[in-house]
């Protein structure tokens, strides 16, 4: 693997990996990623894309075909009644921020940004066992014993990242004392009166669905590690219909037609935000830069922002260690705020006590629109049209 000229190494190749390889470029980088597995098999899952990563995106130069492997959802939450608590109309999105909320299969969604890339971008099988950050390039030690120089590291290495490590070494990730059932239902789309599209906020857990395209849908629930850890049944999917599926029968249905070996369950983590990411000539994107609770569903999207703002910034500076500067001086105080309400998200959702839901519920349903759209502002980015 050679690397010459102004040469960049990604090390892992999930959506943030790859964009950000995207990205580079575009910029004129030679860019290699290295990812630990071998197999190019992504978990069956799907991610909400909100205005923002569809921005980001489009910087891409991936819009258009974004748009064909993607479909339109409508945002918002649901009491166990099916009645609407908070809902955003994608008119109203994509009057303000130009954009609606898109979803799309997390396989293909990579599969568009690995086939975006130069041809032998990415090697697969290497596993990296040590990371060196210097001046004026840092080292990567692969497991095979090679050893790979460039003049710019980007650890796109997930929740446990070992660049991380390296540049930051502040331990774990957080515990959020939650665990998340996701699965892809691909037995065909369920009777559309009965589905509650959207999130379903219940008693100390929550309930989403939402279409993917080919007729399939998407559904997650979250329900606390110590409950899950408790329970008596056997299998994920007999353990996600006895918590959820009495709340709706479209839950009910949507479980059931689910394949046994589809369903999934994963503890969920983020980590306390830090006040810098980068070191010299390496820097850190995604989950391995800021992990965050999925209650705001802007985990692909702040990756997708960061491959954007990262080439950016690098194309703008005169040499790596000032675009770094700026990277995290843009990047570092908005996924801080995001992560932040992302766990204040969660615990809105999934309050327990029944007064406290139903005072949220009433306060939340009588907000203005005006005023929550302007909320989003936080999380979504200026508004393009404002009011």
């Amino acid at each position: 693997m050679a690397t010459t000229g102004r040469s960049a190494i990604i090390v892992g190749a999930g959506i943030g990996g790859l964009a950000t390889a995207l990205a580079l470029q575009n910029t004129g980088w030679n860019v290699h990623v290295i990812e630990r597995t071998g197999s190019t098999a992504v978990p069956g899952t799907g991610l909400s894309v909100w205005p923002n990563g569809t921005a980001a995106l489009e910087r891409l130069g991936l819009g258009e075909r974004f748009e064909r492997i993607s479909v339109p959802v409508r945002g918002g939450a649901l009491d166990l009644d099916g009645r609407p608590i908070m809902e955003l109309d994608p008119a109203d999105l994509r009057d303000r921020y130009g954009h609606g909320v898109r979803m799309v299969r997390r396989e293909d969604l990579t599969a568009l940004l690995a086939g975006a890339l130069a041809v032998n971008t990415v090697h697969r099988g290497l596993p990296v066992v040590h990371f060196e950050p210097g001046t004026p390039s840092s080292t990567l030690v692969l497991e095979n014993g090679g050893r790979q120089h460039a003049e710019l590291v980007v650890g796109a290495d997930g929740l446990n990242s070992l660049v991380r490590r390296a540049l930051i070494g502040d331990g774990a990730p957080r515990r959020s004392g939650l665990t998340a059932f996701r699965a892809v239902c691909a037995a065909g789309s369920p009777d559309l009166a009965s589905v509650p599209w959207g999130e379903t906020w219940g008693p100390g857990a929550v309930f989403g669905m939402a279409p993917l395209p080919g007729g399939q849908t998407y559904w997650y629930g979250t329900i606390s590690s110590d409950e899950f850890r408790s329970s008596p049944l056997t299998t994920l999917k007999a353990m996600a219909l006895d918590r959820f599926g009495h709340w709706n029968s479209g839950i009910a249905q949507v479980i059931g037609r689910t394949a046994e070996e589809a369903v999934m369950a994963h503890e969920l983590f983020d980590r306390k935000p830090e006040p810098v990411w980068s070191g010299r000539s390496a820097t850190l994107v995604g989950d391995a830069a800021h992990p965050m609770l999925p209650f705001l569903g802007q985990g692909a999207c702040q990756a997708l922002e960061d491959a954007v703002v990262l080439a950016d910034s690098l194309a703008a500076a005169g040499n790596v260690q000032d675009g770094l500067l700026a990277y995290d001086a843009e990047r570092v105080p908005r996924t801080s705020r995001i992560v932040k309400r992302s766990r204040s998200m969660g615990r809105l959702a999934q309050l327990q006590r029944p007064r406290l839901r139903t005072a949220r519920n009433s306060v939340l349903r009588i907000l203005p629109r005006g005023l929550r759209l302007k909320q989003l502002d936080g999380v979504l980015g200026p508004a393009a049209r404002p009011e």
